[in-house]
């Protein structure tokens, strides 16, 4: 597990938002697909706070929490929400391979190490095939343009994207998607890049199974210190349309080719209350909010989101 996830989710507002979107479409999904009975599997952290949203939320109970630190998993079981959660101290690739998952699932691959990306999609990609039917899998890759890695000497920017570029290229090797360019190696780019690729090799794994399609619901490429990308779908039969015709009249629904840039500003109560409350709070302000690498609009983002926006407060126990 990476540093980052460490972080509790009040220093992480973007990662928190991208959060509730996965819960808001699993709560979309619920009726039609039956969540209650799926097998949640994917990576708690230490306080498995996603775990217990998951079975609130959705009321799932068969969940399965999978850490590779041992420390960490011990702190799991000592902080485990719900008695149901079985913790396993192993990675989540052995647990897959040694697991016959007999229902659908929902599985949450959470990569925050950029090395190995190209086995981390391809393995994201296999995994379509060797679950059931209605199953839902979700993946978090790093998305940061600089771990590509960086020549020595002083190079134009021009320059730098056009070796990043290469580099991708070699890391990736055949899922490298047709038609890409430098341009798709800046820090606000990047994540857009990785999401192609993530799913070409989606697709090229589907054609492999004539019994199944994916349906791609929700993309998200957010920043709280390190730049990541999300990606969702739900493996469904061959004919079957009616998860597309659910989640196209989302709200927030997003593919791979176009994710969310959930990018929200660090915000006093006062500047939140006031941009839910006023329709020109940018005015009304009279100042500028403060823009990350992303370059998206603070004001346009949090209208966006502010529905999600997390809200965090100090309760005393």
């Amino acid at each position: 597990m990476g540093a980052g996830s460490t972080l509790p989710y009040r220093l992480r507002p973007n990662k928190a938002v991208d959060r509730e979107l996965f819960l808001s479409l699993l709560t979309r999904l619920a009726p039609r697909l039956g969540l209650e009975g799926y097998h949640y599997v994917g990576l708690g952290g230490p306080f498995l706070e996603d775990f217990r949203l998951i079975h609130a939320r959705l009321g799932i109970t068969r969940m399965t929490c999978i850490e590779t630190e041992e420390q960490v998993h011990k702190r799991q079981l000592f902080n485990r929400p719900v008695a149901s959660i079985e913790c396993i101290h192993n990675s989540l690739e052995d647990y897959l391979d040694q697991t016959d998952l007999d229902a659908p699932a929902i599985i949450w691959f959470d990569y925050t190490e950029p090395k190995g990306i190209t086995a981390q999609v391809e393995r994201f990609a296999r995994t379509v095939g060797s679950v059931q039917i209605g199953s839902i899998l979700r993946v978090t890759l790093n998305a940061n343009p600089g771990a590509l890695g960086r020549p020595v000497g002083n190079l134009s920017e021009a320059d730098l994207m056009e070796w990043r570029l290469q580099a991708f290229q070699r890391r990736l090797g055949g899922l490298f998607p047709n038609g890409l360019t430098a341009d798709g190696m800046t820090q606000k780019s990047f994540g857009r890049s990785l999401l192609l690729a993530l799913k070409l090799a989606v697709e090229k794994e589907v054609l492999s199974f004539p019994d199944r399609r994916v349906v791609w619901t929700l993309a998200t490429h957010y920043a709280d210190g390190q730049a990541m990308v999300t990606a969702a779908l739900v493996v469904c039969a061959k004919g079957d349309k009616s998860v597309d015709e659910l989640v196209e009249g989302w709200e927030f629904y997003a593919t791979a080719d176009a994710p969310h840039r959930v990018d929200l500003p660090s915000l006093s109560t006062l500047e939140r209350l006031t941009m839910e409350s006023d329709n020109d709070a940018k005015a009304k302000m009279d100042f500028e909010l403060p823009t990350s690498d992303m370059g998206e609009n603070p004001f346009d983002t949090f209208k966006k989101f502010y529905r999600i926006y997390p809200h965090f407060s100090r309760v005393e126990l």
